[in-house]
């Protein structure tokens, strides 16, 4: 996949020199992780020069988006995102509905109500021009790395094929905690702006701002997908109440704050 997103930006992802069947990879140095650097220097500046760039990259990437879903990345597609969301809910067993661990029969009357609403959601997104694409769905500054003024990308573990505005989500979120910021301040309006600056080759920025709200407020069903793949595979047999949680946070965007992801 990483060759696929360097055919076009191969300066923002970190080559790999070698990789192997078992998918482990030896890539090349990236740089300093941007959580260490805002250890130091808790700047916002970093995710205004970084965020556009990873825009860009996902600009780029959109005519690969075929070769994307060939090489295993997740088919979020808003044409289909609706009804694979449909289908998640509807398993009960998956969403531990009216375990200990899992969701109460509220929570569970909740997540499958918003089955017309993610309906609408990928509508109004697919109304318009900003293309589907590669997008990160845990793009935090673990994955972001910097060397010599240069920002690359790295840890593309949570990614799909959707629209790309998903990525904010877990993305604003972030930088909200690690700033102390409140949603919809100034400062976060600025990054949100600077990452969007980019798109505006598709839409312009009156448009763009409201799609960016609404992508941020569904973008977790992306994440809970892959979090249910990740579930039926095994990966969380040490953490029960895991799906549980991914489809908290779709419910109430401030629950995030109470878990370690």
């Amino acid at each position: 996949m990483i060759e696929i997103l360097a055919r076009q930006r191969p300066e923002l992802v970190t080559e790999v020199l070698v990789d192997d069947q078992e998918g482990r990879m030896l890539m090349r140095d990236g740089g300093i992780q941007l959580s260490t650097i805002l250890d130091r220097d808790r700047d916002l500046r970093y995710w205004e020069e970084a965020l556009p760039l990873y825009a860009e990259l996902q600009i780029a990437a959109s005519v690969d988006a075929g070769d994307l879903l060939a090489a295993g990345v997740a088919d979020h597609r808003l044409a289909a995102l609706p009804d694979i969301y449909t289908e998640l809910v509807n398993d009960r067993e998956l969403l531990g509905a009216g375990r200990p661990d899992g969701l109460t029969a509220d929570e569970y009357r909740q997540v499958r109500a918003l089955v017309p609403e993610i309906r609408a959601a990928s509508e109004t997104l697919a109304a318009y021009r900003v293309p589907e694409t590669i997008q990160d769905n845990d793009l935090t500054h673990g994955s972001i790395f910097l060397a010599n003024g240069s920002y690359r990308f790295l840890d593309w573990g949570d990614v799909g094929v959707s629209h790309p505005f998903f990525m904010l989500t877990v993305t604003l979120r972030v930088i909200e905690y690690v700033h102390g910021l409140p949603p919809g301040s100034a400062e976060i309006e600025r990054v949100r702006d600077a990452y969007l600056e980019p798109f505006t080759g598709f839409e312009p920025r009156e448009v763009l701002v409201p799609l960016a709200a609404t992508a941020r407020r569904f973008g977790q069903v992306c994440k809970a997908l892959l979090r249910g793949e990740e579930v039926r595979s095994g990966l969380y047999v040490d953490k029960p109440d895991a799906m549980a949680w991914a489809m908290r946070l779709l419910l109430d965007q401030e629950a995030w704050r109470a878990v370690t992801d």
